[in-house]
């Protein structure tokens, strides 16, 4: 069960870096894009390294699936609340 919450917890946060780096090249923003794409990369990399080590649980591609949905979403709701001021 900690590895559902390691990989929700990190999935969460990749997904959150993720949406920021497509914000910030639409913003034609190239330092801060770079610096998320390698955060984001490494991050995500290092996810689907630990679920393939356990290549029987389909509990843990849904939880990352899941996770990625709500950092996601906390990103967007984030970014047009932000836009809204």
């Amino acid at each position: 069960m900690i590895k559902a919450l390691i990989i929700f917890i990190a999935g969460i946060i990749e997904t959150f870096l993720y949406a920021g780096y497509i914000i910030a090249v639409t913003k034609k923003q190239v330092l801060a894009s770079s610096i998320l794409m390698f955060v984001y990369m490494t991050i995500y990399l290092g996810i689907i390294y630990y679920i393939v080590k356990d290549i029987n649980s389909v509990f843990l591609v849904i939880v990352y699936a899941l996770s990625c949905a709500i950092g996601n979403f906390i990103r967007i709701k984030r970014e047009k609340d932000e836009n809204k001021k």
